[in-house]
């Protein structure tokens, strides 16, 4: 034993005087020595005490609870303050061990009130649990030492009791209710166990004490408000945890967590932060380190206000404890690291100070003591020489917590703006002031903005008055294009407007949004058609840095990581956004010029390969879930079959534009007498194929509430529309050797193993190039690619007189791939690094460095290539069509057209 720990604890030092026995019982026990961890999970009781004896009278429940309430709290302290615990330990035992007497009193409560009004049943004849939900700091698992506990009673529906004079079911758990209450709150000469608060219930204290689901599914529909939002964040089912999953999936989660992002919850914020400062101010309660400035309570604020902002879109942020869920908010659009390291420790150090400040008497308090003695024992609990030194490191977690705190809810406060009307905003000066007027009067007549209600105008409001002075400090002659843009994409979010409200609150964010809308009209309209991309303003990366393959997998992970992979809708949502917001990082940088184009092509290749990837890996999942795993051999033999796509075209040859399809062709290596899989009815490969297949391709291109990811062709894969949609290794092989037109050998050149088994894609690579080496008809070579290009010319060129198709045109990209698949496929037998890469730029490359073809034309060829691809880029990036004014690219053309018909002769027009 450490007397010290007595000289600082009053309460621990009547214990011992009260109860010699208690100290002896709870160190024979272990209790003091054994530690609490979050494995152990909620509910777990130290033993020593012996059980409430069934049936056992109400004093005697009530006797038994408040002794063991009075051990179990003394070992907490002493633990606590010997130092043979964490504050998380600490918090965690005292959340367990309320949980355990709600759960002891629940079930004395329920024999009783069984025994006086029968079991009650729902409409099948079921009996269901009253679900006690916890909610506040002990809903979080970290209640503190004299803490009382905020309770929620619900029941799953109505009904009535089996009983001779049966009672409602609603009158049956609001008289279990009370009995619960009885037993842990009524005040005895043992004192009580817990202080039950049961106002954060619908319609508080005039509410009943217990209601339906139904009944709290409609509160929350119609009178839930924003501050209710924040306290069922903290909501956790105590009893009854299976029934109210339900409830929380169906009711709670759609009411606390929006699917899309909620700006507008910093208003509700700054609504409650003033009525505490306002409680603070009038009872003196600058010293409370609950709800004082810098005190707990900001950095639950904090917490909770990002949880509501993101997490409908971040599965990871629906838990109601703030320790587990403040790691989960680093990120650039949310906290960084080093804030979230001062959050914690400012955390722990607050709620540490807080439970030793309620240790000295077993009271609930907050507020400093002013107390000399309290304040001796209360420094030496925390280790300080002095007070002074206690105040000083308390000052400087709470500066941290307060400029925190500022920095995220107040920092839009002085943004904001009451005028829309140009001429009474000051700052907003436009050259056509009468169009620009008449454009804002005619966004404000607009049918979806007439329909905001009063929160969503108000903060259109908000942002007009802030937004128009930067539109109007534009160039005068890009004004009016720059706020045609931005009225569009404020048209658009409709009646969404906590979107307006992350740009009233957000200052980088506004300024951003501005610089994007005079920068590109593809832009504009990417975030007009999905405003959710305004959330990639907040990215400091938008601007600073060029997405690196490693950065977009860490955020496709952390994407799907958000959501429940067995929810289709909800997977393909996260693969869509991802992809969007992805694209827009890249089309940012190409725009700004921070990204050539052959690393725009490689990004876009990326972000496809990612999508294709973790769309296998989620279908191959869901289908052997479903139908076992696919194994093949011979006789006892069996091996796990193995998978991968192959990627064709501008896929295949990093030359992905930002509309581009897939081209996709799926191989196995499944072989051998037995083929299926491992399931107790088990399915024949060749069909779990087919059916993994249809997944993979489901989800790549399937049409939903959040838009659709690729156009997928798999035309390509061996006999076209006929052929399996996964393809053995050997059959593909074999069809490429004897069966594959010339056509298909030179899209075979621009094909590569993009996602699936490592082992398979090194497979597919060797076999590509062994075919293009060895299998190619080079008797007919020239004669097949000059006949293919005319026919391509006949068929697919788009431009119309006076036009010259970028990619289709004479002298144009088509005719500089064909020049490379030509010469690739001549001489691949006897240079075969000529045929190692599938883009264009380096097998031209490869040619010239092996001398086969001059490396004058390889550098026309190249540099026309780039040029090409870049303008077509761009207008692609404009919504415009891949064709030029026929003087464009004069030189470029003449030049690849010289080099066509020395290599293939004259060529059809």
């Amino acid at each position: 034993m450490q007397p010290s720990c007595f000289a600082v604890s009053e309460f621990l030092a009547k214990a011992a005087n009260n109860d010699p026995v208690l100290w002896e019982d709870l160190e024979q026990s272990g209790a003091l020595r054994q530690g609490w961890t979050a494995e152990q999970g909620f509910g777990r009781c130290y033993p020593g005490s012996p059980p409430l004896v069934s049936g056992a009278s109400v004093d005697d429940a009530m006797r038994w609870l408040r002794r063991w309430r009075q051990r179990e709290m003394a070992a907490i302290a002493y633990r606590d303050l010997a130092g043979l615990a964490t504050v998380q330990e600490t918090l965690l035992h005292l959340s367990a061990f309320a949980d355990a007497a709600i759960q002891i009193a629940y079930e004395h409560a329920w024999a009783a009130t069984v025994a006086a009004y029968g079991e009650p049943r729902d409409l099948q004849g079921a009996a269901p649990p009253l679900v006690v939900v916890a909610m506040g700091k002990l809903g979080g698992g970290e209640l503190n030492f004299s803490s009382d506990i905020d309770l929620i009673f619900l029941f799953p529906e109505g009904g009535e009791t089996a009983h001779a004079e049966p009672v409602s079911n609603d009158e049956f758990f609001i008289r279990l209710g009370q009995k619960l209450i009885h037993l842990l709150a009524s005040p005895t000469v043992d004192g009580f166990v817990f202080r039950v608060d049961m106002r954060l219930r619908p319609f508080g204290d005039s509410g009943p004490l217990a209601c339906s689901f139904a009944a709290l599914e409609d509160y929350l529909l119609q009178h839930g408000r924003d501050w209710e939002r924040y306290a069922w964040v903290k909501a956790r089912a105590v009893t009854g945890v299976s029934e109210y999953a339900e409830l929380f999936a169906n009711a709670i989660r759609p009411f606390v967590y929006r699917r899309y992002l909620d700006f507008g919850v910093f208003e509700s914020l700054r609504e409650m932060k003033t009525l505490i400062e306002k409680q603070v101010a009038r009872r003196e309660l600058q010293d409370d380190l609950k709800l004082g400035p810098g005190g707990i309570r900001e950095i639950e604020f904090i917490v909770q206000a990002l949880q509501l902002i993101r997490g409908g879109q971040d599965a990871r942020l629906q838990r109601p404890s703030l320790l587990a869920v403040l790691p989960q908010l680093a990120g650039g659009r949310l906290l960084p690291e080093a804030t979230i390291a001062q959050l914690h420790e400012a955390y722990c150090h607050l709620r540490v100070l807080e439970n030793r400040l309620q240790m000295l008497h077993d009271a609930q308090v907050h507020q400093l003591p002013t107390d000399e003695a309290d304040r001796d024992r209360l420094r030496t609990a925390m280790g300080h020489k002095s007070w002074a030194e206690l105040l000083l490191n308390l000052d400087r977690h709470r500066e941290i917590v307060r400029s925190h705190f500022a920095a995220l809810a107040l920092g839009a406060a002085s943004n904001k703006s009451t005028s829309v009307d140009i001429s009474q905003t000051a700052e907003a000066t436009f050259h056509d002031e009468v169009e620009a007027q008449r454009l804002l009067a005619e966004f404000r007549s607009g049918p979806r903005i007439r329909r905001l209600d009063a929160m969503g105008e108000r903060r259109l409001t908000a942002l007009l008055g802030s937004i128009l002075p930067p539109i109007a400090a534009q160039a005068a002659a890009h004004q009016l294009v720059v706020l045609r843009r931005v009225l569009q994409i404020l048209e658009s979010i409709g009646q969404r407007s906590s979107y307006f409200a992350l740009l009233v609150e957000n200052q980088t964010a506004r300024r951003r949004f501005v610089e994007l809308c005079a920068a590109s009209e593809f832009l504009a309209t990417q975030i007009a058609a999905f405003p959710l991309l305004l959330d990639e303003l907040l990215d400091e990366r938008l601007f600073a840095m060029t997405p690196s393959r490693d950065e977009l997998t860490a955020d496709l992970a952390e994407r799907v990581a958000r959501v429940d992979t067995t929810d289709d809708e909800r997977v393909h949502e996260a693969l869509c956004q991802f992809k969007r917001a992805a694209q827009f990082r890249v089309a940012v940088a190409d725009l700004s010029g921070r990204l050539p184009l052959m690393q725009v092509s490689d990004r876009l290749t990326d972000i496809a390969e990612l999508i294709v990837e973790q769309s296998m890996q989620l279908a191959w999942r869901q289908i052997t879930a479903q139908f076992g795993t696919p194994g093949c051999g011979d006789g006892a033999t069996r091996r796990a079959v193995r998978i991968c796509a192959i990627g064709y075209g501008k896929l295949g040859g990093f030359e992905l534009g930002y509309a581009s399809d897939l081209d996709l062709v799926f191989v196995h290596d499944s072989a051998g007498e037995r083929q299926e899989t491992d399931a107790l009815s088990p399915l024949d490969n060749q069909v779990f194929f087919i059916r993994l297949a249809q997944r993979i391709l489901h989800l790549l291109s399937m049409h939903s509430a959040a838009g659709r990811l690729y156009e997928v062709d798999v035309r390509l894969r061996p006999s076209g529309k006929g052929g399996m949609l996964i393809t053995g290794i050997e059959a593909f092989r074999d069809y490429q050797r004897t069966d594959a037109w010339t056509w298909e050998h030179q899209a075979l050149l621009h094909a590569r193993a993009v996602a699936g088994d490592a082992e398979l894609r090194q497979r597919v690579a060797a076999l590509r190039l062994e075919v293009v080496m060895h299998f190619v008809r080079r008797d007919r070579l020239r004669e097949d690619v000059r006949a293919m290009r005319e026919r391509m010319r006949r068929e697919l060129i788009k431009s119309g007189s006076g036009e010259f198709d970028l990619k289709q045109g004479v002298g144009g990209i088509a005719d500089i791939e064909f020049l490379a698949q030509y010469w690739a496929l001549l001489h691949a037998a006897a240079r075969p690094p000529v045929a190692w890469f599938s883009d264009t730029i380096r097998q031209l490359e490869s040619l010239a460095s092996d001398a086969l073809v001059p490396q004058q034309e390889v550098d026309v060829l190249t540099n026309a290539y780039r040029a090409y691809r870049t303008r077509g880029h761009h207008r692609s990036l404009r919504d415009e069509a891949a064709s030029v004014a026929v003087g464009e690219f004069v030189a470029e053309r003449t030049m690849v057209t010289r080099i066509w018909h020395a290599t293939f002769g004259d060529l059809a027009l």
